[in-house]
């Protein structure tokens, strides 16, 4: 059961020494504070929750009083309060509301991700976002309250801050798979849905394809640097390995299958595809690059980091892309994701066929798409010749 108190932090004394009194709350083994507009000169003018040595002592007590006996009263009127955080009960008390709620904002958070399958990576990306959302929208706050004027205010926040497209529409994606999970649950429920009349942003394709005379560039550029190399050279081998990820490339053991890559894309574990892996025969341009970098145990390990994990690889790649592109003479943005865009372009411009280019990308099947994967098969042979024909019209 909560308890209040009238209380100074010692912690958060004001200039000159003066304190303002606050009433604790405590409840669940923790405390929070609501901050009074009582303020006194110096600790020795508080004693045993009562204010002492002053002219308007009083006067002060009174009101102190009035306010401890209006915090008690709405502690009192909270229902299911052992359910709640020390936090939420602050809230409620704070609100001066009546308020019958199982699950705030962050609760409802905790309980979603609680019961996601998703991946390390995915939780991580789901956090990040929702540190965003609880910037401009109380995580205490009950769930139902959450309005529609509230998911405009989080809109304009995050372009104020200028965030990449990407970042907003996970943070709202983040914001609506919560509110959906409640619902879906019976955990929480709406008259209104209040994302009912909201268009959430939409992602913009990335035009981060280059031309075959681009890939040359970067192919043939002369690099001094020997980051600047082994940058380029990650990003050739996604080139050659049909657009491989970097999650990907740095989980294979290239001794397993030698001169041939099997892997099952991370990405689209989970999904339905056509065919369960990724097979073909590694070309020689591939080869000589792995042949540089491969260790004992069939990891590529690159010299300039004492360990390779897909977080270094990816940042070895953004950090010095750009710098490349540059040295190389490219005029669009240069990204690590341009191989395997440029792969698939490339391979679409020669006239391979989609399915083929699907079965070496790894790709899942859409909503809706077409049942002709169910009846015909993309082998390993023929994802090696067309990859041999897209890195012969490199040459």
């Amino acid at each position: 059961m909560a308890s209040i108190s009238a209380v100074i932090v010692p912690a958060k004394a004001l200039k000159g020494g003066r304190h303002k009194i606050r009433i604790a709350v405590a409840h669940n083994s923790e405390t929070r504070y609501i901050v009074t507009d009582i303020i006194i000169d110096s600790a020795k003018e508080f004693k045993n929750g009562n204010i002492v040595k002053r002219d308007d002592a009083s006067y002060l007590n009174v009101k102190l009083r009035k306010l401890l006996q209006q915090c008690q009263q709405r502690l009192d009127e909270i229902e299911y309060s052992n359910c709640l955080s020390c936090s939420e009960v602050v809230h409620l008390i704070k609100n001066g509301e009546k308020e019958n709620i199982k699950y705030s904002l962050q609760m409802l958070y905790d309980e979603t991700i609680k019961c996601l399958r998703s991946k390390p990576q995915s939780i991580l990306a789901y956090d990040i976002a929702w540190k965003r959302v609880i910037k401009v929208i109380d995580k205490d706050m009950a769930a139902e309250k959450l309005r529609y004027s509230d998911i405009i205010l989080l809109e304009k926040y995050l372009y104020n801050k200028k965030m990449a497209n990407a970042s907003i529409i996970l943070t709202f994606a983040t914001l609506k798979m919560v509110i959906n999970f409640g619902i879906k649950n019976g955990l929480i429920s709406y008259k209104i849905n209040p994302f009912v009349n909201y268009t959430a942003p939409k992602a913009q394709p990335r035009e981060a394809w280059l031309s075959v005379e681009e890939i040359r560039k970067i192919r043939d550029a002369h690099l001094t640097r020997r980051t600047w190399r082994e940058t380029r050279d990650l990003f050739m081998l996604s080139y050659y390995l049909g657009g491989i990820n970097i999650a990907d490339l740095a989980k294979i053991n290239f001794k397993d299958n030698p001169g041939i890559l099997k892997y099952e894309r991370q990405k689209t574990t989970e999904r339905g595809k056509p065919n369960k892996y990724v097979e073909f025969s590694i070309p020689y341009e591939a080869q000589e690059i792995i042949n540089r970098y491969i260790n004992s145990e069939g990891k590529l390990i690159f010299r300039s980091r004492s360990s390779d994990t897909t977080r270094s690889l990816s940042n070895k790649v953004g950090h010095f892309l750009s710098l490349i592109g540059e040295a190389a003479g490219i005029k669009g943005r240069l990204i690590y994701y341009s191989a395997r865009k440029s792969f698939s372009q490339h391979a679409y411009d020669l006239g391979i066929r989609d399915s083929v280019i699907d079965y070496i990308l790894g790709h899942s099947l859409a909503k809706g798409g077409s049942c002709l994967y169910a009846y015909r098969r993309v082998t390993p042979e023929i994802a090696t010749q067309a990859i041999r024909q897209v890195l012969d019209n490199l040459k």
